[in-house]
């Protein structure tokens, strides 16, 4: 029996059962086991052993565990900022110049020119000064989901310097170069398919538009968000009143807010460039070249540590700051968990033969002009059930490059397809790292998040299946 099939048949379950359940851990749970036994030919008490060990797998390497401690710690590091005073000192200073939703909104543009460096940073740094002023202007946590989840996955995608994203890329497009035995620049084939990715170019369109216009979120939109969060308060008002005591005692210091995450800026940017210096003799060479993952997580640690000290000396309890830093890396848990999950999905689904399903879809007799727009649907469908912008690009580069050579399609055109079709994953996927951060620091349910951003995805795909095969027959 070929078992390929159910390489996508099983993400499509694992959908299907998050939709239906509006629960996504029972759903991924379910899909790993159903992915496991498969593997297994059928045997149940194997397949269950499969599916743990592709989830060890999916844990045990050393990017995996980066990214793990590097969620914990920034729930940390966002949580103790309530009790200093900051968050509460950083609204009333944009008092003065944030009056509605959309300067709020606007503020996470704003503060993208400087977390652009990654997309986990960018969620955690911008959703926490987006969360701030959006509760101020009482306006739609939806919108800022939105805003905070484009401006992260979809618009680091097409800056082609100083961010975790570029050297992956490279190595993933220069891997497939090799694999076509074409002799081209890497990086200079990634900055001529930039303006190919359409599909991020259009979700940042909508993005600006949904900030000015409203386009399908309205007044009744926000009015169900606060009459939900006001609910939701009330319900768990018991529970946390303790820790919200002494937050609400709290002096307001702007300060304490702004210098934590001026330092925590400035100090990726350093390990950024002390992890790759050793690999480029100039500053944005040794930005490509470094460990994104350790360089992250080492700031974050050395600033939530500096943080609390500075803390201490305003005569902020230690015991405050433990029981927020507990508190803070606790609520990041149900996005560590998905994400851990995915990963094993991902890897099970991989082993099932996803490749060569692929492969053999795409067959031989499609005509030139709709080979990117064939590639596209499949990078889209691939990281849609995967929720993986890069699984999604490491499987279908490979593919795409050699079928581009031998059609002779133009090799930044299929790049910017595959590029376009796996920046959906993280975007619009309930599987996917940034949908699921996203939703978490915007305090709104993924599954809304998920189903406010699928019309807009949705149009996108649309108008850029149309771009590539009117692009492809003029390029």
């Amino acid at each position: 029996m070929n078992y390929s099939t159910f390489s996508i048949i099983i993400p499509i379950i694992v959908i299907i059962l998050a939709v239906l359940t509006k629960r996504i851990i029972p759903s991924l749970i379910t899909g790993i086991l159903i992915g496991g036994v498969f593997l297994a030919k059928g045997n149940l008490i194997k397949g269950a052993l499969t599916s743990v060990e592709h989830l060890v797998k999916a844990v045990a390497n050393e990017d995996s565990m980066y990214i793990i401690l590097f969620l914990f710690v920034f729930g940390a590091f966002g949580e103790i900022m309530k009790v200093s005073g900051g968050i509460k000192g950083f609204t009333q200073l944009a008092d003065k110049y944030v009056k509605s939703e959309k300067g709020a909104l606007f503020a996470v543009w704003i503060a993208t020119t400087v977390t652009f460096i990654d997309c986990c940073f960018h969620v955690i740094s911008t959703g926490t000064i987006g969360k701030a002023l959006i509760d101020k202007v009482n306006g739609d946590k939806k919108k800022l989901a939105q805003v905070v989840n484009v401006t992260s996955c979809l618009l680091i995608v097409l800056i082609p310097f100083g961010t975790t994203y570029i050297g992956y890329i490279v190595g993933v497009i220069s891997s497939a170069l090799k694999k076509a035995d074409v002799k081209a620049s890497a990086y200079g084939m990634f900055i001529k398919s930039i303006p190919f990715n359409f599909y991020a170019i259009i979700m940042l369109l909508i993005s600006i538009g949904i900030i000015l216009f409203g386009l399908g979120f309205g007044k009744k939109s926000i009015k169900a968000a606060s009459e939900k969060q006001l609910k939701e308060s009330e319900h768990g008002s018991h529970e946390a009143h303790e820790q919200c005591e002494f937050e609400e005692k709290a002096p307001a210091r702007p300060i304490n807010l702004i210098l934590p995450l001026f330092f925590l800026i400035i100090s990726t940017f350093y390990f950024f460039w002390l992890t790759g210096k050793n690999k480029s003799n100039t500053f944005f060479g040794a930005m490509m070249n470094a460990e994104f993952e350790k360089a992250i997580l080492v700031s974050g640690i050395i600033t939530l540590v500096i943080t609390s000290i500075f803390y201490i000396f305003q005569k902020i309890p230690l015991s405050e700051l433990e029981s927020h830093f507990l508190a803070g890396g606790n609520e990041m848990m149900p996005p560590i968990i998905v994400l851990i999950l995915s990963w094993g999905l991902l890897s099970i689904v991989e082993d099932l033969g996803f490749v060569k399903l692929v492969t053999s879809v795409i067959g031989n007799k499609i005509p030139v002009y709709l080979i990117p727009t064939v590639i596209f649907l499949i990078g889209c469908t691939t990281s849609y059930f995967m929720g993986s912008a890069w699984g999604t690009w490491a499987l279908i580069m490979p593919i795409a490059i050699p079928l581009a050579v031998t059609a002779n399609v133009s090799l930044p055109l299929i790049i910017g397809a595959v590029l376009a079709g796996g920046s959906l994953g993280d975007n619009a996927s309930p599987l996917g790292e940034t949908a699921i951060l996203s939703s978490t620091i915007s305090d709104i349910p993924l599954m809304e998040h998920v189903k406010s951003q699928l019309p807009y995805s949705l149009a996108a795909i649309l108008i850029s299946s149309i771009l590539f095969p009117v692009v492809g027959l003029i390029y």
